[in-house]
């Protein structure tokens, strides 16, 4: 399962253009760390934790450890259980520090390719002028609805809080029709 993981993860990796070479780190004399497997992809810190249940705590050891080995373009972390509110909420809290949560059957395959995955993007600069201008968006965080940063399309194409997506929806009747959305660090949580 790890195999196919790190797979799933080189994929989305290589459709944002980020580098995909795999490298297995080798982790000493860390006792935060030493139920954890880890990787580089890129420069990406991958871990995979190998306890039954992550703990808050075992979030912010991975973050403190990828601080202070110079791991600053992204983490991912990858559990064998679903994330409880408490982890969720402390994953969430650092993803401006692109920092994504995975169980790891989320990982077994590309939900990008599934035929009823919308296809989402971030928006560049110019891109996101036009739209306000053409909207008359002066505020978007209020004004378009939100995608919370650990939604399994969000953690795909990299989206962090701050981010407009664009996401187009296919309809029998209304053929190709295109939304735009603000990415939020939590959505359930009144900015």
């Amino acid at each position: 399962m790890e195999e196919t993981a790190l797979n799933t993860l080189r994929t989305m990796f290589a459709r944002r253009k980020l580098d995909t070479a795999t490298e297995r780190l080798v982790i000493e004399g860390d006792k935060k760390m030493e139920r954890v497997t880890a990787y580089t992809i890129g420069t990406v810190l991958v871990c995979f934790s190998q306890k039954d249940k992550v703990l808050a705590g075992d979030i912010n050891n991975v973050v403190d450890f990828a601080k202070n080995n110079n791991h600053t373009t992204g983490v991912v972390i990858v559990a064998m259980s679903p994330p409880s509110e408490n982890v969720l909420r402390v994953v969430k809290s650092y993803a401006k520090e692109r920092v994504l949560f995975f169980h790891i059957w989320q990982l077994q395959f590309d939900i990008t390719t599934h035929r009823m995955a919308m296809p989402h993007r971030i928006l560049n600069e110019d891109e996101k002028t036009k739209i306000f201008n053409q909207y008359k968006i002066s505020n978007p965080e209020n004004q378009l609805p939100w995608l919370d940063s650990q939604d399994a399309m969000i953690k795909w194409i990299g989206a962090i809080p701050g981010d407009v997506v664009e996401v187009t929806r296919h309809s029998d009747t209304a053929g190709r029709s295109l939304y735009y959305r603000y990415c939020v660090e939590d959505v359930n949580v009144a900015q």
